[in-house]
């Protein structure tokens, strides 16, 4: 879920398929098109976690964080030939 305010203050309408009211607007999707729009024009975009234990975090684009770097690869290149 997203938090959205607009930069501009008060004002209801619908920008980029989300309805703002007295320029707060809050939807359970936003895809990143809409988010780089809204970033990109100054509008503050929060994504909230559902979990009430957590605090919401302000989106930064970048997607999640990994602390964890891909599984090795265990072919190491080498290619088998097939028994006929």
């Amino acid at each position: 879920m997203y938090a959205i305010t607009s930069p501009d203050g008060d004002h209801d309408e619908t920008i980029a398929g989300v309805f703002f009211a007295a320029g707060r607007a809050t939807v359970d999707e936003l895809n990143v098109g809409a988010r780089l729009y809204f970033r990109r024009h100054g509008y503050t975009v929060e994504h909230l976690d559902n979990d009430p234990g957590n605090p919401g975090t302000e989106d930064t684009g970048t997607g999640p964080a990994s602390s964890s770097s891909p599984a090795p690869s265990t072919s190491k290149g080498k290619t088998t030939a097939r028994a006929k």
